[in-house]
């Protein structure tokens, strides 16, 4: 499991890069960026991780290091990775955005090869790595290429030129304009060459789904990894969509986006944030513009006849699928629908569709599990024992977020068979845990699934009674309410926590897991004493099987529901 600035470092540290800063050096990046341009220009591999919100005051420096055909590459550390993004577009950077550790790790990889190719610096702007942003922190299980495949793919670092270089970028008698068309050219083939060395498929636009689909979804970054994971649920109820990320903001691929999306009758345009006394916001101008050098038949774009309907949004830090689907309908709705809206915005908001309810949302061996943890000490130790244990019991991967809420922790963790993706995509939870004092609001099933469980911890595991509120809506979800004792401490609550998870997770994919494996995968994990480990193996065995029996007694009472 790693986060985004693991990531980052564990790839740099592997192409053998001096890294400069931090996440924490807010407010320094001018600074930073100067000591990473003087590295450069002596021929050290270097980059810099800055907050993205701290480079508005380092605009005179990276226009010198772009100035200077510098290789250098800079990690910004974003919420919902759309921040301050605009800022950036007029320097002469590359701009690439990732959005989740996977994602992280690959292009700090390809930002780097392509730097180096073109002698033109990157710029990463990683979205869900800002612990404090209220999006929050994303988490997954990555598979990392070895170090060596990784330093076979950037090449050795004496590859970086120093200043005084005949062979310097710097020196070569080419145009501002026609140095930056070598771009594009090296910018695809890091990314094609990465996809053979990883198993990983990058591109600057990449649409999931055939072409000739009536309805595009269209995003960049964490907001276009979304909607593709939402997708293919969106298909299943019955709308013909796909779904196109783009990864580059500079070179941006307008060519290749008019191309992939000029057939179809709506495409919709996303993004995290709002400019609202803009026409409208970075990636919607940049796609416009696209359409309209294809439509006055620019050279090097395909011509085109006619616009398709264009509908512009704004998501927010989070959304789900019932609000994609009112987009779709939307989209369908020819001229009477609108042509702006915004999930955030209760006066520009769009109508609730009639197409979604909770209970379909997730494909069926999928799990979506939510705690909310009362010590934000104790989050950690549930992350990690909860996403080892589900991988070694059931095979599955492990994404989420992590979220503070009113001095608490929530952990949304996502397993599924497939890469991480999505992790603005707010899922329903087949699995809520949470303390007695926490689920006193309503707010914690809220977003549960129909048929959710419902586990309660206390240290002994009494029952505790439920508000009024949570109690109807328990009632409304038809959800199980489950008593988990988790004991004193983090690893207690943590092995509960996992062995209620280890049960939902085996039987959404039909899996018969025995409680041995679970004890196992929870003691093997514990980084605490022998006693902490007995503790958390002791309560991950009882919730396993409170879990498992609480789950076939939920198949039962659906089954006579339906009879």
């Amino acid at each position: 499991m790693l986060d985004v600035l693991e990531a980052i470092q564990r790839a740099e540290s592997a192409a053998g890069t001096r890294v400069i800063g931090g996440a924490a050096h807010d407010g320094e990046a001018a600074a930073l960026l100067g000591t990473a341009r003087e590295a450069a220009e002596r021929g050290e591999r270097v980059a810099v991780i800055v907050p993205a919100s701290s480079l508005g005051s380092a605009r005179e420096t990276m226009r010198a290091a772009a100035q200077g055909r510098l290789s250098l590459v800079a990690h910004a550390t974003s919420g919902n990775g759309h921040d301050d993004v605009a800022g950036l577009l007029d320097l002469g950077w590359g701009v690439l955005v990732a959005a989740g550790p996977e994602d992280s790790f690959d292009l700090a990889l390809v930002a780097r090869r392509a730097s180096e190719d073109s002698g033109v610096p990157f710029v990463v702007v990683h979205a869900l790595s800002s612990p404090s942003a209220t999006v929050g922190r994303m988490v997954a299980t990555v598979t990392l290429p070895t170090t060596r495949d990784v330093q076979a793919f950037v090449g050795p670092p004496s590859r970086v030129r120093p200043r005084h270089d005949p062979a310097h970028p710097s020196l070569a008698p080419v145009s501002d304009r026609g140095f930056g068309e070598r771009i594009p050219f090296a910018l695809g083939a890091a990314m094609r060459e990465y996809g053979t060395l990883s198993g990983r498929r990058h591109d600057s636009v990449d649409k999931h789904a055939r072409a000739d689909h009536p309805l595009v979804l269209v995003g960049s970054g964490a907001v276009g990894e979304a909607l593709v994971a939402a997708a293919p649920t969106l298909r299943e109820l019955g709308f013909d969509v796909a779904a196109l990320a783009v990864a580059a903001l500079r070179p941006f691929p307008g060519a290749r986006l008019v191309k992939a999306v000029s057939r179809a009758l709506a495409v919709a345009v996303l993004e995290a944030s709002d400019e609202p006394i803009a026409h409208a916001g970075p990636l919607v101008r940049e796609v416009k513009g696209a359409f309209t050098d294809a439509l006055t038949w620019v050279p090097g774009f395909p011509g085109i006849g006619r616009v398709p309907k264009l509908v512009t949004g704004v998501t927010g830090d989070r959304f789900g699928i019932e609000e994609l689907a009112a987009v779709c309908e939307t989209m369908l709705a020819a001229e009477t629908g609108k042509r702006t809206f915004s999930f955030v915005d209760h006066e520009h908001a769009l109508p609730r569709s009639s197409s979604v309810h909770h209970g379909g949302l997730l494909h069926p061996r999928d799990a979506s599990l939510r705690f909310v943890v009362d010590d934000p000490s104790f989050a950690e130790a549930v992350l990690a024992i909860v996403s080892a244990t589900v991988t070694a019991t059931v095979g599955l991967r492990v994404s989420g977020l992590v979220s503070k809420r009113a001095g608490g922790v929530v952990l949304d963790l996502f397993a599924s068979r497939d890469h991480a993706r999505g992790g603005m995509l707010r899922r329903p939870a087949s699995l809520v845990v949470a303390s007695a004092t926490r689920a006193e609001s309503a707010d914690v099933i809220a977003r549960a699934a129909e048929s959710a469980v419902l586990a309660i911890t206390s240290p002994g595991g009494e029952a505790a009674p439920l508000s009024e509120e949570t109690r109807a809506a328990v009632r409304e979800k038809r959800a199980r309410v489950l008593p988990l004792a988790a004991g004193e401490g983090s690893w207690g609550l943590a092995g509960a926590c996992a062995g209620a998870a280890a049960a939902v997770v085996s039987r959404a994919n039909k899996i018969l897991v025995e409680p041995e494996a679970v004890v196992r995968a929870v003691t093997e994990h514990v980084s605490g004493a022998k006693g902490d480990a007995d503790q958390a193996a002791e309560r991950a065995r009882r919730a396993f099987s409170a879990g498992l029996e609480a789950l076939t007694v939920a198949e039962r009472d659906s089954r006579t529901r339906l009879g």
